[in-house]
């Protein structure tokens, strides 16, 4: 389940911008095209803990989640 960690309420425009968090903890809108460079429309928005994913939520707030656990697959017996 996501938590939330700062609340902005950020009007956004998905059918031409894509909007995310650098790994700055900035939150910025690039435009769908693929042409222009990414916006920052808040800077340092969040402190970013690696341990936790970080997303724009349904309600325009920055969310984060934990990540999935990466271990190593065991290995197969060679008997």
């Amino acid at each position: 389940m996501a938590e939330k960690v700062k609340k902005l309420n950020l009007e956004r425009d998905y059918k031409k911008y894509l909007y995310f968090l650098d790994g700055q903890g900035n939150v910025c809108a690039k435009p769908k095209s693929g042409e222009g460079e990414a916006k920052v429309l808040v800077p340092s928005a969040v402190e970013r803990d690696n341990q936790f994913l970080y997303f724009i939520d349904k309600d325009g707030d920055v969310a984060r989640s934990p990540r999935a656990a990466r271990g190593k697959a065991p290995k197969a017996d060679a008997a």
